[in-house]
Order: C-alpha cells, then sequence, then structure tokens
C-alpha cells in the first residue's frame, strides 16, 4: 500500500522533470544560434584550431576569471562533438536537467519516500528564466560551478553520520575544480573546505588508524582547495572601469538581490527592457533573505540537538554559508538582478528544499515546501515570458546576421550592423571572422571579404581639445574625462576608422578610449555615432585588442561606421594618461 501510495509523487515530479527537460530542449533547439556571442568570440582562435592550446593560456585570466576547466570543457565539446556553438548550449541543459535529476533521486533516498512538493527542483532549475544562459555557450562557465556546487550538495545531505570517504574525496575532487572555473567558483571554496577540515577532524578523532589516514586524506583535499584560492590571486588583475563598492549597504542589497534571483526576474517583476524590478522588490528579497535566515537558525538547532545529524547539518549550513559567500563576492561588483545569474543563485534554494527536506516539524516542513513550490510555479509563467521574449530578440538579431552575412555583405557592414549582438569591440569580430569560414562554422562558410578600402591618414593636429595638451602626436589627460578632435580635410564615405596608439598612466592599466565620429551636416558629436575600447575578456589581449595582434608594438581600435565622416573625436575617460597616437585612418570606400 505504501510503494502504491508513492506511485503517484514518483510519476508526477518525474513528468514535471521531463516537460521541463523538453521545454529547455526546444528552447535550444528554435532559438539557439550557431553564431559566437560576447565572450564566445575569445574562444574562436582556440576553437578554431588558430590559436595553441597551453598552460598558460588556460590559467590566464578572462576579465576577472581564471577559467581551465570550462575552457577545457568548452573545447572538447566543440571538437568532440561538432565545431557549432549550439552544443554548448544543449550541453548548458543537458547538465542542468541531469543535476535536478540526481536531487530528486537523492531527496527520495535520504528520506525514505516521494512526495509532489519534490517537483520543486526541476521548476526552479530548468524554467525559462535560465533562457539567456541556456542560450549561450560561453556559460558552460557558469554551469560547470553549479554542477560542481550541486554533485557537492547532494553528497553532503548523504552525510550520515560522517561521510564515507569515497564521498569525501569526490567533494574533494570537486572542491579543487571550483577555482578552476572561475570567480564563481572562488567564492563557494573557502565555507565548503572548511565542512571538509570539520569532517577530517571527526575521522581523526576517532583515534583508529584508518580514521586517521582518513582524516589526512580528506584534509589535503581540503588545504589543496584553499592553496588553489590562493594560487588564484597571484598575478591576478582587476578590471579596470568595472564597477566596484566596499559599502556595507550597497553589498547587503545586492546580495540580497542576488539569492532572491534564484526563483528567476518574475518573483521580481523584473522588466525586459530597463531591468528594473516592480515597486515592492525589497519585500520579496526580504522575505527570501527571512527563509535563508530560518533555514539556518533550524540547522544550528539540529547541529545542537541532534549529535548524529551533526556532519550533514554543519555541510547544509556551510554549504549556505558558501553561497552568502558567493553572494557577498558578487555584491562588490555587479548587479543583483542580473539575469544571468539565476544559473548561479539556484543552488541556494535547493539546498534550502533539501533541509526542509530533512528536518523540522511536518508541518513546518510540508508549509515551507509547499510555498518554495508554489513560489515556483507562480513565476513559471512570467519567467516563460521572459525567457521567450528574450530567445526572441537574440534569434532574430542573429539571424538577421546570418541572413545578411549570405545576403553577400561585407564584413565592414556586417559589423556596424551587427555589433551589439556579436562583441562590443569592433576588431574581435574583424579578426576572428575569418577563422570562423576557415573552420567551415555555419553560416561563415559564405562570410566574403572587405572591398579594397583607401587609406586616408587624418591629419594629427587637433581642431578641438579638452583637458589635453598635445605634443607631437602625444595627448596627455589633465583631467580624468578628455578628448581631442581631428577633421579630414574632405568628408569621406567611410568603412571603418581604425586607431593604432600606446597609452600609459600611472596604474600601469589599458585605457577606456571612446571614438566618436560625424559627417559634415551633424552640430556635434552624439552617442548613436561612437563606439568605445576598455580591457575586457582575455587578458592576454588587453592592450592589443586580439590574440591575432599579440605581436604588435601598439594598440589598435577598430571601429565599423558606415557613413561619411568629417571629424573624429577621441575621448579618454576615468583615469589620466597619456596616449601617443601612430596614425588614425578612415578606411574609406
Amino acid at each position: 500500500a505504501a510503494k502504491l501510495r508513492d506511485r503517484g509523487p514518483v510519476i508526477v515530479v518525474l513528468l514535471v522533470w521531463f516537460a521541463m527537460l523538453s521545454a529547455a530542449l526546444v528552447l535550444v533547439a528554435i532559438y539557439g544560434s550557431n553564431v559566437p556571442s560576447w565572450d564566445d568570440w575569445d574562444m574562436v582562435p582556440a576553437v578554431t584550431g588558430h590559436q595553441p592550446v597551453t598552460f598558460q593560456w588556460l590559467w590566464s585570466q578572462h576579465n576577472e576569471h581564471r577559467v581551465p576547466v570550462p575552457r577545457l570543457a568548452y573545447l572538447a565539446l566543440m571538437h568532440l562533438i561538432a565545431l557549432d556553438f549550439r552544443v554548448g548550449m544543449y550541453f548548458n541543459v543537458l547538465a542542468t536537467a541531469a543535476l535536478a535529476l540526481a536531487m530528486v533521486l537523492t531527496i527520495w533516498r535520504v528520506r525514505g519516500h516521494s512526495s509532489y512538493f519534490d517537483s520543486f527542483v526541476p521548476v526552479v532549475l530548468l524554467n525559462w528564466s535560465q533562457g539567456p544562459s541556456f542560450l549561450w555557450c560561453w556559460q558552460v562557465q557558469f554551469y560547470a560551478s553549479m554542477l560542481l556546487a550541486g554533485v557537492v550538495l547532494i553528497l553532503v545531505v548523504r552525510t550520515r553520520p560522517r561521510p564515507k570517504l569515497s564521498l569525501g574525496m569526490t567533494i574533494g575532487i570537486c572542491l579543487c575544480l571550483l577555482p578552476l572555473c572561475g570567480a564563481n567558483g572562488v567564492g563557494l571554496v573557502p565555507a565548503l573546505a572548511l565542512w571538509l577540515g570539520y569532517t577530517a577532524f571527526l575521522y581523526w578523532s576517532t583515534g583508529t588508524f584508518a580514521g586517521r589516514r582518513d582524516a589526512v586524506i580528506l584534509g589535503l583535499f581540503a588545504g589543496t582547495a584553499i592553496l588553489l584560492v590562493s594560487f588564484y590571486f597571484i598575478g591576478y588583475h582587476r578590471v579596470p572601469y568595472h564597477p566596484s563598492t566596499h559599502n556595507p549597504l550597497v553589498m547587503l542589497k545586492t546580495a540580497t538581490q542576488f539569492l532572491t534571483m534564484g526563483f528567476g526576474p518574475g518573483v521580481v517583476g523584473l522588466s525586459f527592457i530597463q531591468r528594473s524590478p516592480m515597486r515592492f522588490w525589497s519585500i520579496i528579497c526580504a522575505a527570501v533573505t527571512g527563509l535563508f535566515l530560518l533555514t539556518s537558525w533550524m540547522l544550528l538547532t539540529i547541529w545542537r540537538k541532534q549529535p548524529d545529524e551533526r556532519p550533514r547539518a554543519a555541510g547544509l549550513l556551510l554549504f549556505l554559508a558558501a553561497m552568502a559567500s558567493l553572494a557577498v563576492g558578487l555584491s562588490m561588483g555587479r548587479d543583483g538582478f542580473e539575469i544571468r545569474y539565476v544559473t548561479l543563485s539556484v543552488p541556494a534554494l535547493c539546498a534550502v528544499y533539501f533541509v526542509w527536506s530533512l528536518y523540522g516539524a511536518p508541518r513546518l516542513q510540508n508549509a515551507i515546501r509547499a510555498i518554495l513550490l508554489a513560489t515556483a510555479l507562480i513565476v513559471l509563467v512570467p519567467n516563460t515570458l521572459w525567457g521567450l521574449r528574450y530567445a526572441r530578440d537574440l534569434r532574430t538579431h542573429l539571424a538577421a546576421f546570418e541572413a545578411d552575412m549570405a545576403a553577400g555583405l561585407s564584413p565592414y557592414q556586417l559589423i556596424h550592423r551587427h555589433a551589439d549582438y556579436l562583441h562590443p569591440h569592433h576588431l574581435v569580430i574583424l579578426d576572428y571572422l575569418p577563422m570562423l569560414r576557415e573552420g567551415q562554422v555555419g553560416a561563415f562558410r559564405q562570410l566574403r571579404d572587405d572591398p579594397a578600402l583607401r587609406e586616408i591618414l587624418l591629419p594629427l593636429a587637433p581642431v578641438e581639445s579638452h583637458a589635453v595638451e598635445w605634443n607631437n602626436g602625444v595627448a596627455s589627460t589633465s583631467a580624468a574625462d578628455a578628448w581631442v578632435t581631428f577633421a579630414l580635410p574632405d568628408e569621406v564615405q567611410t568603412a571603418a576608422i581604425r586607431l593604432r596608439y600606446t597609452y600609459s598612466n600611472s596604474k600601469g592599466t589599458e585605457p577606456y578610449l571612446a571614438i566618436y565620429w560625424k559627417s559634415s551636416e551633424q552640430s556635434d558629436f552624439v552617442d548613436p555615432f561612437y563606439s568605445k575600447y576598455s580591457p575586457t575578456g582575455d587578458r592576454a589581449n588587453w592592450k592589443s585588442g586580439t590574440w591575432s595582434r599579440l605581436g604588435d608594438e601598439f594598440s589598435t581600435v577598430y571601429v565599423a561606421v558606415a557613413q561619411p565622416v568629417k571629424s573624429i573625436r577621441l575621448r579618454l575617460r576615468f583615469e589620466k594618461g597619456t596616449i601617443k597616437i601612430h596614425d588614425l585612418t578612415a578606411l574609406a570606400l
């Protein structure tokens, strides 16, 4: 009779899991594009075989991240399955689905029975609010740390009274891999390594040879994970011009936003265009924070009153602490309502669900799990609509890019029209497009070369300047916002602008440089007609602009403009510095 009663929830939960998985796969099948986007472009030289895969490159920074594990996973997917950027998208979905199923099966195993409430796990993990990450191959990086964290959570839940050595070693391996997945992995390690150290202490306390041997093994794993975190910061370079704060109130607000976003953008009514939440978002964030605090209090109570449950309770508590650590680290320089962070935040909600599946009075358990499931179901519709709108917008623009490429538009025209959905630095697209053509990647097979362009050098004699001391091609800025304007003798129909320069400042960083242009009919420089360069992506390329130009003695900025140009303004922001202009060129038709 008990098995018959249990069969209903099992069937329902598995059907929900299958439905959510199917919907996520449909999202990728319909809206996924075989076109690199943003950070994907930094992988193009390695993926196409132009850039050698070395330890130096694997360990090098990508923005604030060191990502050897995601880079290797990315390359493996591309070379072992297909040279297609949708492969990573399918991996993101299937890996998340596997984690959701593993979590559900773990809940059933440790609790001893199934429940309709367990549908919460596949609903919260696989809904379309993950669309921005599902539809981006580069997000293998986020999913790598999410999967490792999820595996740790599952193994912690299976710990009673203390983990078997095999489970402990598996957790140790996950902890050692997390710092190799970027800053999003680093933030999780200290608290989880503390739990592994606590487990090692419990083994040591047995006084047996086997116990002390196992303690040493687990201690070595914990120590290695902490050591890798330390190595992460050796030679680390802060990304210039990224937002940063150490204001405790701002950090607290951002951290609570991040944890709340595990439910998806629908929970705070996040708008698609402005990315702004509804009016009473702070109440929702406070409620979610209160749930985390209540869960932590429950775990502390269990640890104090139930000695046999201490290893597992401590593990779950420190897992929540690890998620809080990640939230605090992110709060120093990121937007808590960034939609991509759903992927990083959702394991915290899964941990809360695990806790209330194991502990607490039955009525309280059922009430909280019902609230979690009800919330996930209520926001499922807005989350789905949000993800669908994002997917349609992305697919529309990338499909237009592919159509223009098939129609024979030149690279400068493609970049001018579509850079907003490809990469903010036009030079990256220009240099890597031919690599994709050589690699026979999708529509890039049809890529044409630019027509022959005339190089017209602008006279390096400023016609206007602000906060700049100009001397024989060298501009020294005396303010954190300075500019200098140059003019062509005659207006020219221009395909692109190319600037070659060297730059220095007291901090040794690369510049935040904006290039504005205008025709003779425009009265002033305006924002729609500008492009900016700031250090981003692979650290090794910050100075040169792309991997292809690493040997250059100067830096290059390229901007596709596709319009008549008479004047060009160079604007340096945020840092006082000195820029030597080697040449400023209009690439004319």
